[in-house]
């Protein structure tokens, strides 16, 4: 079906340009042969008879341009590389015109000798490497999401399913659907007897279930949208440290209840504020207690806390004339996963407000000095929630998606057949009906892990691939 896995290829894997060092790929049955012909090692060694994963230096020499470039082999034999292949990279100085040469050896002179060398297609190590069994099809798809990640997220999303996330769960929809099929054709075969293997009820919630399950993964796949409230940013601190005062200060009217005496927050007030054009919805919460006294205020300090965990971005405040270290010690830093920003506020109390000596599980976060009397500080604080969004720091596109375009589409339409096999299951309709559903239905899940496939499926995906991948 696919002859060209028969040819050996070569390609630079390093992206182009001038780097410390560049990476050339051999992958096929001539790869250590064609290279046994013009790698010299430093040591009497014999390429053929080294073990996989070796490493080895020595030079090639390029006759025609009278050149000796140093290089390192890797060796890694069937199977145990990326293609189960027999692979050897040559790692050398990444100046292009070396990489360029070296390929152009590789090629013209095996081409003398007959051996089937040849430049690779784009995404062709990968795409071997799916043939061979080594990685399925939605994994070979997370390899090109793996080197187009742009961001953390993305990078994070992209080895959850290089490392089979997505395909153990279609993996097991399918399962469900081929062992539940089987009930069917069986009852099928058997409906001239007076057996009844499986019943229309059952059928209905066992296909419910696989319903539900190929409808999480697809909600699962659409990505997060950020709230169209704004960027979710709480307030938290002890009480009494001028959460609601700097609300106030903040929105430039009274928005939270202010008093001297310490917890009069219980509740969490919300309220809208938008800087440049990017908007933060504010949340003043309940201050955190060491000893939270009474129902009411033990609720009121655990939901701050289950607020926090599901924050944006935390503004961290502190009352700057009073002791740091003891404000600190009992709020959870370690349930906070949003942005932090520290907040040092009644400066106008405190003279040397800039020399507060900061406690070790403050240092490295952005801080700022404010007074919600004065307005000390408001400027700067706005700075800093504006520079958490425009720095990167939140993702105001949303997550990335777990799967590909091509991939959501094959779970809708798996979805719609499945849909179809209930509805007539529910009408008592011909098993053959039912059967014939869940068949397309796991055909079209295996085409997600390449389990079904076709060349124009691999041949669109593989072409987006750059060339050595």
């Amino acid at each position: 079906m696919f002859p060209e896995t028969q040819d050996t290829i070569v390609a630079a894997s390093t992206p182009s340009g001038k780097s410390l060092c560049a990476i050339i790929r051999i992958s096929g049955p001539e790869a250590i042969p064609c290279i046994k012909d013009i790698f010299v090692p430093a040591s009497k060694i014999d390429l053929e008879q080294v073990p996989s994963y070796s490493s080895i230096r020595g030079h090639i020499h390029i006759v025609d341009e009278h050149t000796e470039i140093p290089v390192s082999l890797y060796i890694m034999r069937r199977p145990y590389s990326y293609t189960k292949e027999d692979v050897v990279e040559i790692h050398t100085p990444g100046t292009p015109i070396i990489v360029e040469m070296l390929l152009d050896l590789i090629v013209t002179k095996n081409a003398q000798t007959k051996r089937g060398v040849r430049l690779s297609q784009p995404g062709e190590f990968t795409k071997r490497a799916f043939l061979h069994g080594r990685i399925d099809l939605a994994q070979a798809e997370a390899v090109m999401r793996v080197i187009r990640a742009q961001t953390d997220r993305e990078l994070t999303m992209a080895l959850a399913q290089l490392e089979g996330d997505v395909s153990r769960k279609i993996r097991q929809i399918q399962d469900d659907m081929v062992l539940l099929c089987s009930h069917i054709e069986a009852a099928i075969d058997f409906s001239d007897q007076d057996i009844e293997l499986i019943t229309p009820g059952e059928m209905v919630k066992r296909l419910e279930i696989i319903e539900e399950n190929i409808s999480g993964l697809l909600t699962e796949s659409e990505p997060a949208k950020i709230s169209p409230e704004g960027v979710h940013t709480i307030f938290y601190g002890k009480p009494n440290v001028g959460k609601s005062s700097l609300i106030n200060t903040l929105l430039g009217r009274k928005r939270s209840i202010v008093c001297d005496i310490p917890g009069t927050t219980r509740d969490s007030v919300a309220d809208t504020l938008e800087i440049d054009n990017i908007r933060f919805h504010l949340r003043d919460t309940a201050g955190v207690e060491d000893d939270a006294g009474g129902i009411v205020l033990a609720r009121a300090v655990e939901r701050t806390q289950s607020m926090v965990k599901r924050a944006e971005i935390v503004l961290l405040v502190f009352d700057s004339d009073s002791d740091i270290t003891g404000q600190l010690r009992d709020l959870e830093l370690e349930d906070i996963t949003g942005r932090v920003i520290v907040v040092f506020n009644k400066c106008d109390l405190q003279e040397r407000c800039s020399s507060l000596k900061l406690p070790d599980k403050l240092r490295g976060y952005p801080f700022v000095h404010t007074s919600a009397v004065t307005g000390q500080g408001m400027e700067e604080l706005k700075k800093a929630l504006k520079d958490c969004v425009l720095g990167g720091h939140i993702n105001r596109a949303g997550d990335p998606s777990l799967c590909t375009v091509r991939q959501k589409e094959a779970l809708r339409h798996s979805l719609h057949l499945v849909q179809q096999a209930g509805k007539s299951a529910r009408d008592e309709e011909g098993f053959e009906f039912i059967a014939l559903n869940m068949r397309a239905a796991i055909d079209t899940l295996g085409e997600i892990i390449g389990v079904v496939t076709t060349e124009d499926i691999l041949g669109t995906i593989f072409s987006e691939f750059c060339i050595g991948k």
